[in-house]
């Protein structure tokens, strides 16, 4: 692992992405209890909890990165159940609790395998895989459910995070063309979303003038 970036540009990093996703995950919360609707897809929330629980929990790898994934961990286990309570009248129960199991389990199992076949303790390329579904399926979900769960300054604080993890990845392992595909690909699809989520709030807010307007 190298350094590129002086300490204090690390560390500044490190701060924005731990500050920004915390923010990201709690707009999450409170625009889905707002909604009554999850805001994030299950697959995310299966695969980004099980990253959390294995590097808190069973490999952690630095005391302060622990403290946040520890404090992420508890935030995903709110959008966890709230993504089932508001799935109960769409799916049966039975069949619910078992999907999220079987997610969750496999998520887990394959965020330990790339973390010992890569030799990566940090967790790097599991963590910007789960990023990449993420954005791939924040984009699906905003087609088929429009804003419900979704807003801008999720949309701009999941970018900026992400951002700042990518930066200061890179400093450590510029010499990974996996690592930097992936940031490029994450970087291009969270502005493609965030276009896509502003066009649907102005078409949203249009709309309803539209309907307010009197005759």
């Amino acid at each position: 692992m190298e350094h590129l970036l002086p300490l204090k540009a690390e560390y500044l990093l490190m701060f924005g992405a731990a500050s920004f996703w915390t923010i990201a995950y709690i707009l999450i919360i409170y625009k889905g209890f707002k909604d009554q609707f999850c805001g994030m897809p299950l697959a995310s929330i299966c695969a980004n909890i099980t990253w959390e629980f294995l590097f808190t929990f069973l490999m952690p790898f630095h005391p302060l990165q622990q403290i946040v994934t520890f404090i992420w961990f508890l935030l995903d286990c709110i959008i966890l159940l709230q993504a089932i309570y508001y799935s109960k009248d769409t799916y049966p129960k039975r069949t619910l609790h078992a999907s999220v199991f079987a997610l969750l389990v496999i998520a887990l199992l394959l965020h330990y395998g790339m973390a010992v076949e890569f030799h990566d303790k940090l967790g790097v390329y599991s963590a910007f895989g789960i990023n990449l579904l993420m954005s791939i399926l924040f984009i699906k979900m905003l087609l088929s459910q429009e804003l419900q769960g979704q807003s801008l300054s999720i949309a701009y604080s999941k970018m900026i995070g992400t951002l700042c993890a990518s930066i200061l990845c890179y400093s450590f392992f510029p010499h990974s063309l996996l690592l930097a595909i992936m940031y490029i690909l994450i970087l291009i699809l969270d502005v493609v979303y965030i276009v896509l989520v502003n066009q649907t709030s102005i078409q949203t807010i249009h709309n309803s003038s539209i309907n307010t307007k009197p005759m």
